[in-house]
């Protein structure tokens, strides 16, 4: 069943591109909740599969209405508090509610934020064994619900690209499994491939009968197809 969070090719109404010139964040607090995320996900408690994790969670209610970085913000603020950095209290009061756990060292400081963000983190990981798939080969995508490890659970495979077939495009070498990353399940990296769809594969009442999408699968999101 889809989750309410996976709205990934669904109607979205018109879009409209960015201008040169547009400013980057729509309001300043956009800039300091991404700031927050980035300083308080460098103290290694949890993951960036963690925190996509706890923003797909949110309730439904609060998911559906709230804004891009309000869902950052929400479950930044759920992680602190499960992690014993802050209080319920201080949160709903905003104020000090006394002695909690003290930040980690390895959290970063603000001149430091952007440093990260210019040089990430690798999600890449030596090879273990050879990939199961080849260039040109064709596949078919599970279920998203068949590659989680639990319920409920995280996976990066979007529900438009579930039982589909595709081709494999490129090959990216072994990347963290986010489907493990996120609950703290280790790393287990796996192969991670780019699969070219048509777009009439994933959308059979659309137009575009001449355009692709790709998208990034680990392998374990794969199937052969005889």
């Amino acid at each position: 069943m889809k989750s309410y969070h996976d709205m990934g090719g669904d109607p979205a109404g018109r879009v409209t591109p960015d201008k040169p010139g547009d400013p980057i964040f729509d309001q300043p607090w956009h800039k300091r909740v991404l700031g927050l995320t980035v300083a308080g996900g460098a103290m290694g408690k949890w993951s960036i599969d963690t925190s996509r994790f706890w923003r797909e969670t949110l309730p439904k209610s609060d998911y559906q209405s709230f804004t891009y970085y309000e869902k950052w913000l929400a479950a930044l603020t759920n992680l602190f508090v499960a992690n014993g950095f802050l209080s319920r209290g201080e949160i709903a009061n905003g104020a000090y509610d006394g002695p909690q756990q003290p930040l980690y060292k390895k959290a970063l400081k603000a001149r430091e934020v952007q440093q990260m963000l210019a040089t990430g983190s690798k999600a890449s990981r030596p090879a273990t064994a050879q990939p199961a798939f080849s260039l040109g080969q064709i596949v078919k995508t599970k279920q998203p619900s068949d590659t989680m490890l639990q319920k409920p659970g995280h996976t990066r495979l979007p529900y438009y690209a579930a039982g589909k077939t595709g081709t494999i495009l490129f090959y990216h070498g072994h990347h963290v499994l986010p489907n493990s990353n996120a609950h703290f399940l280790g790393e287990h990296p796996e192969p991670l491939y780019s699969v070219e769809f048509s777009s009439i594969e994933l959308w059979s009442h659309t137009e575009g009968r001449g355009d692709s999408v790709i998208v990034d699968c680990w392998e374990s999101y794969l199937e052969a197809v005889p």
